[in-house]
């Protein structure tokens, strides 16, 4: 057995009314404001050769210039580090934010999920060829608004002139901020624009374009990309052997108990007064997550499972199941990666026991927010 103690420490599809520009790939690694433990599992399996990243998009070309990287900035205590190394950039988000993926070439900041139109979102889109400038591109998108008050204005990314058009009309009065850097023709798209007060989507932007830095393009994506680094209240655990990473409140033991199974407590799996999460990794045979929720499901047909969509776990598509039956009530997600199920198993999913409850609702946000798979 492995026993490893850990240190205390929507886009709903978003539809822009322009096919051809609809907004909307990345990876990060904060610096953590303090130095929190990093859970690291001993003797673990090889580990799985670095993936190739996509390729971006191709579109009329952005003018060609040079090479302007910059060391990327530094997490705060309020924010995330986000590497996109395939699109050549990297950046700060807020910590009530999450990555997604959801194609080669773009990458969402959502709260919770894709499904989340509500709170202030973005979406940011790079592209390369010949001849495209910001301002032709600027043009076409206010073309196909004809009719349309568009506010139009400047602004400074990165130290290069960016064309912002305010007002713009789609699932959502929206901003989008489009400029060209090292090549590269950057989109990036904020909702919900709410014209009486502005300052919720101001502020996220601000975080956003000022933290925008151009780093070195690489076509391979590295685990260094993607693990967060935990903020002092966090530990960072990661498992070569089980292909992931991710953060947890900082006075949690992650155990590898088997082959196939992952613990994480406080004290000790027998201690009621704190949640725990259970994870098993098992072949998939092909099964998709959904196929695998159905069939549990289908095996308790007397008991009230609630069924959630719209989740992701480290960019994959997951599905949630709550009030499943066992020693506690728990809540599962499902997920399938490279053929292999993952199941977590949060507990105990009954909100009738408030305060060890309101702590599991801790567990879960944080680890659905900052769960990557190793590439």
């Amino acid at each position: 057995m492995k026993r490893i103690g850990a240190m205390p420490l929507f886009l709903v599809a978003l539809a822009l009314l322009v096919a051809a520009c609809s907004p909307t790939g990345g990876a990060q690694e904060p610096a953590a404001t303090s130095a929190p433990a990093t859970t690291t599992a001993s003797e673990p399996t090889a580990a799985p050769a670095a993936t190739a990243a996509p390729a971006a998009t191709e579109a009329p070309g952005a003018a060609e210039a040079p090479m302007t990287t910059a060391e990327c900035p530094t997490a705060t205590d309020d924010t995330y580090l986000l590497r996109n190394p395939q699109h050549g950039y990297c950046l700060l988000y807020p910590t009530t934010h999450k990555v997604e993926r959801p194609n080669a070439d773009e990458v969402d900041l959502v709260v919770g999920s894709l499904l989340n139109a509500g709170d202030p979102r973005a979406n940011i889109r790079a592209m390369t060829g010949e001849g495209l400038t910001a301002e032709s591109f600027a043009d076409d998108l206010v073309a196909g608004f004809e009719g349309f008050e568009i506010a139009r204005s400047e602004t400074t990314v990165a130290g290069q002139p960016a064309v912002v058009l305010d007002d713009v009309p789609g699932q959502d009065i929206n901003r989008q901020v489009i400029f060209t850097l090292d090549g590269r023709l950057y989109h990036i798209y904020f909702a919900p624009v709410d014209p009486a007060n502005t300052t919720p989507i101001d502020d996220f932007m601000a975080v956003i374009l000022d933290s925008f830095t151009p780093m070195p393009v690489s076509e391979t994506l590295l685990p260094e990309d993607e693990c967060l680094a935990a903020k002092s209240e966090q530990t960072a655990v990661r498992s070569e052997a089980f292909g992931f990473c991710a953060l947890v409140p900082a006075d949690f033991t992650y155990e590898e108990v088997s082959a196939t199974n992952v613990n994480l407590y406080v004290g000790s799996m027998m201690d009621v007064a704190y949640p725990k999460l259970m994870i098993e990794v098992t072949e998939a045979g092909g099964q998709t997550a959904a196929a695998a929720a159905d069939a549990l499901v289908a095996s308790m047909p007397d008991m009230d499972i609630q069924r959630t969509f719209g989740y992701t776990l480290g960019y994959e598509p997951a599905e949630m199941l709550d009030g499943v039956p066992g020693q506690d009530l728990g809540r599962l997600l499902l997920v399938v990666r490279n053929d292999r199920l993952y199941k977590l198993t949060f507990v105990p999913a009954d909100p009738t026991q408030a305060e060890v409850y309101a702590q599991m609702e801790e567990l879960f946000n944080m680890v659905v927010q900052t769960w990557r798979f190793l590439p």
